[in-house]
């Protein structure tokens, strides 16, 4: 063989993403309100700081992880194992290899 590649050998290439968990809880106008003594109400933090207090919701995480998976699966790759890596989830995906 001398490590040269046979044209009918399988090649794979891989992909690995490492997904972020956010377990982040979106800012409180109540709590803002509650921490500045009730000198200003909930209602009225919320409409002078729209962008940090009325946030769209996002999407439940299973719907958002459907989202990717399916969007890797058009460009071809297939997942093949979920890991973790100390605290990290890794997700590895696999495709063949054009040649």
């Amino acid at each position: 063989m001398g490590g040269a590649i046979l044209p009918e050998h399988e090649r794979w290439e891989y992909c690995v993403i490492h997904v972020n968990e956010d377990t982040s809880q979106q800012p409180s106008a109540t709590a803002a309100s509650q921490k500045l003594g009730g000198s200003m109400s909930p209602d009225f933090i919320e409409e002078q700081f729209p962008d940090q207090y009325k946030r769209k919701p996002s999407p439940h995480p299973a719907e958002q992880l459907g989202r990717f998976l399916n969007k890797m699966g058009s460009k071809g790759w297939m997942l093949t194992n979920i890991t973790n890596l100390g605290p990290l989830q890794m997700y590895i995906f696999r495709r063949r290899k054009l040649p």
